[in-house]
């Protein structure tokens, strides 16, 4: 019962919008670059995440349009919220506010709400009362929140196929990658050959289907106009209904930017290049050494071997690091700022590279922004309260 119309909302109800930069997008108000859903993907949270309790959920709710009744909705409620605050427990859904939707659910699931659906589904095993104008009216009330009805007894099937989803990703995002690393693919071109070595590898071909087009996408697209530094841009928003969508467009869109996974020739965890530089180790802190991947290279003591070299200007970080300190020393011998501000410009961005060097978060979402000259020289001049 109800099937057509739960398949309905299921496949149109929209689950979040995303807003599409020049190299970047926008999800809940946090800018991540192009192809970072990857990095939180190919994390063991996710590729190896417990799904059962999902499965579980939409066969709760499946049992519901048969023997629908006020105790089982209660019930259906509290499975729901305990299983999206599971989620918060995976760095992948930091992506979402979950809050929002506990909340939507609580709504969706208030005490009014769920006495409202148990006369929908009385009415539609014996049919609607029309027999006066005031149960014709209550039949009216009824009807303006049947949408909502589907929508509630979908939501199992909604959460149960996003989770699907995300693992199915992780799992191919895994095998892309090390296709990536062991090809030594850099540049944009290098990429698009690992790509495709990826979809004709015959493993690849029959797990994941590769050669039936699983990567079809759709969505409903926007343009919107924002200003930034007082000129308009002109972006995508994109409303998903889908899980897969968002996160294969994010992949491709990453790749075709030449963003990109590596793995760590230390730890051998995996981290997020945005450049072709042919960086070997991660900025993040190894917790066997308490220092930096990228640190223990330069230092072999602390490994008790010898690394392979990387050089230092195969990091991102200090290649930016290097241009805003040349900008820095050409303004001031132009005598376009004085010793002190350029002083403090420069104790900033070190700050900001040294911050960079152990928090990965922080280099791939806030490090670019920060390193900006006009925010430099606005931190110089806070430091000196001019």
């Amino acid at each position: 019962m109800f099937e057509k119309d739960i398949r309905h909302i299921t496949d149109t109800v929209t689950l979040f919008e995303v807003t599409y930069k020049k190299d970047s997008f926008v999800i809940n108000g946090k800018e991540y670059p192009l192809g970072y859903t990857s990095y939180f993907a190919i994390q063991p949270d996710c590729r190896f995440m417990y799904t059962q309790v999902y499965a579980e959920l939409e066969r709760f709710a499946d049992s519901l349009t048969d023997d629908l009744s006020h105790d089982g909705l209660i019930e259906y409620r509290s499975r729901l919220i305990t299983a999206i605050s599971s989620l918060e427990k995976i760095p992948f859904f930091s992506l979402f506010d979950l809050e929002q939707y506990k909340e939507k659910i609580s709504f969706l699931l208030s005490e009014e709400r769920i006495n409202q659906y148990s006369e929908i589904y009385a009415f539609s095993q014996s049919g609607f009362d029309l027999s006066s104008a005031d149960k014709a009216d209550q039949a009216d009330d009824l009807m303006k929140c049947l949408d909502d009805f589907y929508l509630v007894l979908s939501l199992g099937r909604i959460l149960h196929q996003a989770i699907n989803d995300l693992t199915h990703y992780s799992a191919l995002v895994f095998q892309i990658t090390n296709k990536i690393v062991e090809r030594g693919a850099r540049t944009k071109s290098q990429l698009a050959e690992a790509f495709g070595a990826c979809l004709f590898d015959p493993y690849c071909s029959l797990i994941f289907h590769t050669d039936q087009q699983p990567f079809c996408t759709r969505a409903s697209v926007i343009p919107v106009v924002e200003k930034a530094d007082g000129e308009s841009h002109l972006f995508r928003k994109v409303y998903y209904n889908s899980m897969k969508d968002f996160l294969y467009t994010d992949l491709f869109e990453g790749y075709r930017h030449g963003h990109y996974l590596w793995q760590c020739g230390i730890c051998d965890d995996y981290f997020f290049m945005t450049t072709a530089h042919k960086q070997l180790y991660c900025s993040t802190v190894n917790p066997k050494y308490g220092v930096p991947c990228a640190y223990v290279a330069k230092h072999p003591e602390v490994l008790q071997r010898k690394p392979e070299q990387q050089k230092k200007t195969d990091s991102p970080h200090h290649l930016l690091w290097k241009r805003r300190n040349n900008l820095i020393r050409k303004n001031k011998s132009l005598g376009k700022y004085d010793d002190a501000v350029s002083a403090k410009a420069k104790e900033y961005i070190d700050s900001c590279f040294e911050l960079a060097q152990v928090d990965f978060e922080y280099a791939i979402t806030q490090y670019d922004k920060d390193m900006e000259m006009t925010n430099v020289y606005r931190k110089a001049m806070e430091m000196l309260n001019v």
